[in-house]
């Protein structure tokens, strides 16, 4: 039977009752003072990537503190090489056991909130003295524990720009592969010259045609480099409805995320859908053309902070039914996506004519100008 979320609530409820009287007589911590800062949240993998820039910025910020990072038990090895410093911290609510362990953790004194204001009451129930997160999370209850709401930029800007502003002071400085190091990942052997295709995505509305990626392939093998196919696990269907040519590299959800981003640290480009391993390219500098099709480029694609990966958007700059202007659960005026979903008893987009319109042709171009430069 799956544990659920009711102990974890209940440990949570307790606290907050004991905490809440002095909700309302605390002061924010001098910068100076801040020994224990904990950055919380449980996003998907790609919106966890982007928010590097915010671990960069809390360790230039607090350059002697302990900083630790809650974050689902999945994404956790990933940080193992302790990326500026920073220590995971593997939770999800349905794990008891891992609930307790925050609450065994000494008191923080920051705590930042990547966009989920809703665990404001597990930072309080567990003494942080300050939480910061954004602003205008809907609904409103979930920003009440909160002792400072930073606003989103009202001008397009790259999210990954935006999550470091949750901290005081200027953008981070932009990342670098020695801020991140790569780990000692056992990896099969990879020929000198080879491309990454990511055929999968967490929504099929972002999947793209399998004659497209047949045609970027071609190009990639035109170039000289060896094609690896790479999907996650359960996706395997994908691939074979591409039918990958003798000679070509699969992983088919066979790699753990270190490996997979050691091995995007090797390759000369990577094409992927905007999904998580994306942006686990950007970590490994990878050279990368992201497919826009629900997805806005202004939010997700190129950023200040990864300024030194070469990261190159596909797909129609404007697309009549990518109309629904919200981020994290907050209106924003200037995103323009689309959260419709594809297959189940709610489909309301079976057929994402935004990635058909996505031209092989130009994705081929591009990835021919990265594998020569």
């Amino acid at each position: 039977m799956r544990p659920g979320r009711f102990p974890g609530r209940l440990l949570i409820f307790a606290a907050l009752l004991w905490r809440l009287p002095g909700q309302w007589l605390r002061r924010k911590p001098a910068a100076r003072s801040v020994k224990r800062v904990l950055i919380l949240h449980q996003f998907l993998l790609g919106d966890a990537l982007m928010a590097t820039s915010l671990l960069a910025k809390a360790r230039e910020r607090f350059p002697q503190a302990d900083i630790a990072l809650a974050c689902p038990p999945g994404q956790a090895a990933l940080y193992a090489s302790r990326p500026y410093g920073v220590r995971a911290l593997p939770w999800q609510p349905r794990d008891f056991a891992s609930i307790r362990r925050l609450f065994a953790e000494p008191r923080f004194d920051m705590v930042y909130l990547m966009g989920e204001n809703r665990l404001s009451f597990l930072a309080r129930a567990i003494g942080a003295r300050w939480i910061v997160g954004f602003a205008a999370e809907t609904p409103a209850y979930k920003n009440w524990l909160l002792d400072e709401q930073v606003p989103y930029s009202p001008q397009p800007e790259s999210w990954t720009d935006t999550a470091a502003t949750l901290v005081d002071g200027p953008d981070p400085a932009p990342f670098r592969l020695d801020d991140w190091p790569l780990t000692a990942a056992a990896l099969p052997n990879l020929p000198e010259r080879y491309v990454v295709l990511h055929v999968g995505a967490s929504s099929a509305t972002r999947f793209w045609p399998a004659q497209s990626w047949r045609e970027v392939a071609a190009a990639a093998r035109r170039g000289g480099c060896v094609v690896a196919w790479s999907c996650g696990p359960g996706e395997q269907a994908l691939l074979d409805t591409i039918q990958p040519q003798a000679g070509d590299l699969v992983w088919a959800g066979s790699l753990s995320l270190p490996q997979l981003r050691t091995a995007l640290a090797g390759a000369k480009a990577c094409v992927c859908p905007d999904t998580g391993i994306a942006h686990l390219a950007k970590t490994a500098l990878c050279p990368l053309i992201m497919l826009f099709g629900p997805g806005d480029p202004a939010l997700f694609g190129a950023s200040r902070f990864f300024a030194a990966q070469r990261c190159l958007a596909a797909g129609p700059a404007w697309f009549p039914c990518r109309n629904q202007r919200s981020v994290h659960y907050r209106p924003v005026d200037w995103a323009l996506r689309c959260f419709r979903k594809a297959g189940g008893s709610t489909d309301e987009c079976s057929n994402a004519q935004c990635m058909v319109a996505i031209m092989p042709g130009i994705v081929c171009q591009a990835l021919m100008n990265l594998i020569e430069s």
